[in-house]
């Protein structure tokens, strides 16, 4: 009998993609789940002193651990988040991170304000 419950245990949820852009940016995609067994997966991740953006639309489940993870990253490197599901906004929206982070529906529409923010060269 299969349990539909995954324990810390168990490997990762997550996976992480990470694409160069011109411009200096770096495309993290994440899929999966990001909780307090795959925290450390996007710490990782976001560990970088270049500028981000962090495509979400993948992920099914943004824990708090997740959240606060993002706001660390967004406090020392310019970073975008591409939002997924009404879990992982809901998320957001519920601790009040999307207030704080720049939020965009598309990876293309992240890059974009990247690109465009003043004192900076499109």
């Amino acid at each position: 009998m299969n349990d539909c419950f995954r324990t810390i245990y168990e490997p990762s949820g997550l996976t992480v993609t990470t694409t160069g852009r011109p411009g200096g940016i770096t495309v993290l995609t994440l899929v999966g789940d990001i909780d307090a067994a795959t925290v450390g997966t996007l710490d990782e991740a976001l560990a970088t002193d270049g500028r981000l953006v962090v495509d979400l639309s993948r992920v099914a489940f943004l824990s708090c651990a997740g959240v606060r993870s993002l706001l660390r990253a967004n406090a020392r490197t310019e970073l975008a988040v591409v939002l997924g599901g009404h879990s992982v906004t809901r998320s957001l929206e519920a601790t009040g991170a999307d207030l704080m982070l720049k939020i965009h529906p598309r990876v293309g529409a992240a890059l974009a304000g990247l690109a465009l923010e003043p004192g900076r060269e499109a």
